[in-house]
């Protein structure tokens, strides 16, 4: 697929550096190819560079406790 939905109804190639995908599939690859995780801030600012969505969208994302979980030191991991 040479063109990936980044906003509602805004496609971009792929060739420019986009990644296909959800909002949370865009979160998890962001945090796994981190270590340690991500803080919040680290995580939105990933998300807006790929996405054109509100980081309320991207915070409702870390929420949930089925995909994403919270370190004691505030940065946020995949569940397993």
């Amino acid at each position: 697929m040479r063109f990936v939905l980044v906003g509602r109804g805004i496609y971009a190639l792929k060739e420019w550096g986009y990644n296909n995908g959800t909002v949370k599939d865009i979160i998890v690859s962001l945090i796994n190819n981190s270590q340690g995780g991500l803080s919040k801030d680290e995580i939105v600012k990933g998300v807006l560079d790929q996405r054109l969505v509100k980081s309320n969208t991207i915070l409702l994302n870390l929420h949930n406790k089925k995909n994403f979980s919270r370190t004691q030191e505030g940065r946020y991991v995949v569940s397993n």
